[in-house]
């Protein structure tokens, strides 16, 4: 993951997709990514209003990369964190190296 506070990108493997939530002027969905690293780690993230459309173009397995916002807020001596993606796109080349071989008989 960058550092850039106005570049942040995670990847990972798309693991869960959750259903959309909306109100009268808004919508939301999460989603969970597995990262690709040796010691992988869960990410809930969610999308809002227009990128919405850019989630359902992806699948559960997929490898995405994210362009994310992290932001926290606390409320009662307690602090909560939110990841929100402003871009998710599928990442072909990493889905394309990760393929798994198949073996001749």
């Amino acid at each position: 993951m960058s550092t850039a506070t106005n570049n942040l990108t995670i990847s990972g493997r798309i693991t869960e997709i959750g259903s959309a939530a909306q109100g009268e002027n808004w919508q939301k969905q999460d989603f969970t990514i597995e990262t690709l690293e040796q010691f992988s780690k869960l990410i809930n993230i969610h999308v809002w209003n227009d990128k919405l459309e850019q989630l359902s173009r992806c699948r559960v397995g997929d490898v995405v990369l994210c362009r994310i916002n992290i932001s926290s807020r606390k409320h009662e001596n307690r602090f909560y964190t939110e990841v929100t993606a402003w871009k998710v796109e599928v990442d072909f080349n990493r889905m394309r190296n990760e393929a798994p071989v198949e073996n001749p008989i």
